[in-house]
């Protein structure tokens, strides 16, 4: 008999246990799923990662790696074509050759920023001078500043009165070729 209560009391006790665990993997779920809700929020409002459609690029001037001179002046009269990209950044690495693809197809002028030092973005550079003229400049710099760019890939379409049509960090933010 105290056998049988003995083990009677050990499976009372491990049913309280597994009662405690279940309620502690629940209330980790609610959390968790909180914590989900939140992110999607965030993610919703998060800032603009260029200058939005209808805002206006403001003043720069630049050298590309080429030697040239590029100032607000040149874009000026001419609808733009504008790419920031990182060597560090994984999404500019997906981007880039849907950049240069669409750049092809581009009825303007078309610009690219690579944001780093010249042994970081000598290969960005090379892929990039194919369809753009390249300025290498650091994060913050004149062009940064000019297209509000807070991020990478930075994308935008630029009308010829220097208004923004499109931004965003997805190649699908851009209207279609087409349409412009």
């Amino acid at each position: 008999m105290p056998i049988l209560t003995a083990a009677v009391v050990l499976v009372g006790l491990l049913c309280v246990l597994d009662l405690l665990l279940s309620f502690g993997i629940i209330r980790r779920l609610r959390e968790q799923n909180e914590t989900l809700k939140n992110v999607q929020r965030n993610a919703a409002a998060q800032p603009e990662i260029a200058l939005p459609a209808g805002a206006t690029v403001g003043a720069f001037s630049a050298t590309t790696v080429g030697g040239a001179e590029l100032s607000t002046a040149d874009i000026d009269g001419t609808r733009a074509l504008v790419g920031f990209f990182s060597p560090n950044c994984t999404p500019c690495k997906e981007r880039m050759p849907e950049f240069i693809e669409y750049a092809t197809g581009f009825e303007g002028k078309v610009i690219a920023i690579a944001a780093g030092n010249e042994e970081e973005t000598a290969d960005m550079v090379v892929r990039l001078g194919e369809v753009a003229e390249v300025i290498r400049e650091f994060d913050g710099g004149d062009v940064h500043q000019a297209f509000g760019a807070s991020g990478y890939p930075a994308l935008c379409v630029v009308e010829a009165d220097r208004t923004v049509l499109a931004s965003g960090w997805e190649m699908s933010a851009l209207p279609v070729p087409a349409k412009l």
